[in-house]
């Protein structure tokens, strides 16, 4: 009985072997999502299930400050130019660095969308609380 129970494991992994090994053509009608963030938001969203991978070519890209503005430029513009890529989500502070190039995208598709994050949303809520502030005291004054 032990011996059948093996038998038949190793049938069942040489047939999942071989279904890993047989490559898939794409699905033209799938449209994709591509992300160009920080790591946080990156990570966050391959938990959600966005992240692709097909012929060494990933739909995301992890951003930091050492990251080269020519390496982001490049990334964005293969994402720009794919025809299965529907929305780019753009971290605020990249879309800052990539502004030149945003302002020339004219395409209807993919749709660009910035997203805010911590570090652009700290300095925009401690603006708003000081002129909160100032304008109580000019209330009492």
């Amino acid at each position: 009985m032990a011996n059948h129970m093996a038998a038949v494991s190793e049938e069942f992994d040489a047939d999942e072997a071989e279904d890993k090994l047989v490559d898939e053509p794409e699905d033209p009608s799938i449209v994709r999502i591509g992300v160009i963030a920080d790591t946080e938001v990156t990570l966050g969203l391959l938990l959600v299930g966005i992240g692709y991978e097909r012929d060494k070519f990933h739909n995301y890209l992890m951003v930091d400050n050492d990251t080269p503005l020519d390496a982001i430029e490049q990334f964005f513009q293969n994402l720009y130019k794919r025809h299965n890529i529907g929305i780019i989500l753009i971290d605020f502070m990249t879309a800052k660095r990539l502004g030149t190039v945003l302002d020339k995208c004219k395409k209807l598709l993919p749709v660009v969308v910035i997203l805010p994050t911590k570090a652009s949303i700290v300095p925009y809520i401690e603006e708003k609380e000081r002129l909160r502030r100032q304008r109580r005291r000019d209330i009492y004054l």
